[in-house]
């Protein structure tokens, strides 16, 4: 894939609505040509935890624009194919999409499951890895625009990494989910991110929801006062191996 929009949101609470910041950087002919970042008043605030993780608070994004209003500066951007390197940005984008009722439809390639295909022997497939293995530019993580732009190099470099496994391999949803425990826990940490996209792929996939009931509710609990300590991070990363080894 030669053209392509790589996208990335930073939250500014738990709800997958809030988007607080939304970077992207276009490629074109497998160059990166633009890179644009804005900062957004989220949907039900700012927590004081989001903020810790990205420095995003409410005195950065009160007299900025929601999401629908920024909507028609970037719509073009949703033409291309959309590439992130995770889950999480397309359930925000998908939340956005239905709240402020925009209609998108859009491809989109998650890259951290393109590496995790392609470079099987890495510890670990998460974007500041990628980039150190690839040699490229560090970059300031959650920045919405600097990882977009780690993003955007990283499936370039991907995609000229042999593989013998096609980019679109269809997975069922059992697969798809023991992937995404394998993925969060190939660097033993789990971090907040990982731990909203895994709840709200429980939540978008209600068979495998119901069969995890127990990890879906741990994971909601810890989650429900807007805070991942250590403890915490702990605790969820203790289920979610008991998780993977029912599923072995």
């Amino acid at each position: 894939m030669k053209d392509f929009i790589a996208i990335d949101f930073e939250t500014g609470n738990p709800q997958r609505v809030s988007a607080c910041a939304v970077g992207y950087a276009k490629v074109s002919d497998c160059k990166i040509i633009e890179a644009k970042g804005y900062l957004i008043k989220p949907v039900g605030g700012h927590a004081p935890f989001q903020s810790k993780i990205h420095g995003i608070k409410d005195e950065h994004t009160f007299d900025k624009p929601v999401f629908g209003e920024l909507f028609p500066e970037i719509k073009d951007i949703f033409i291309y194919p959309l590439v992130a390197h995770s889950l999480f940005d397309k359930q925000v984008l998908n939340a956005l999409s239905d709240h402020f009722n925009l209609g998108l439809k859009f491809d989109y390639v998650d890259s951290s499951a393109v590496a995790k295909e392609k470079l099987p022997h890495l510890k670990d497939c998460k974007l500041k890895t990628l980039v150190k293995h690839f040699g490229l530019s560090t970059f300031k993580h959650h920045d919405a625009k600097e990882d977009a732009i780690a993003c955007a190099n990283v499936f370039l470099k991907l995609q000229d990494h042999a593989t013998e496994k096609t980019l679109q391999s269809s997975v069922d949803e059992i697969s798809e989910f023991k992937g995404m425990l394998k993925g969060i826990l190939a660097d033993e940490q789990v971090n907040y991110k990982e731990a909203y996209e895994l709840l709200y792929w429980l939540e978008d996939h209600s068979e495998t929801g119901k069969q995890q009931k127990i990890l879906y509710f741990k994971i909601k609990e810890v989650l429900d006062d807007d805070h991942l300590d250590c403890i915490e991070a702990t605790e969820i990363k203790i289920f979610l191996e008991q998780a993977l080894r029912e599923l072995e």
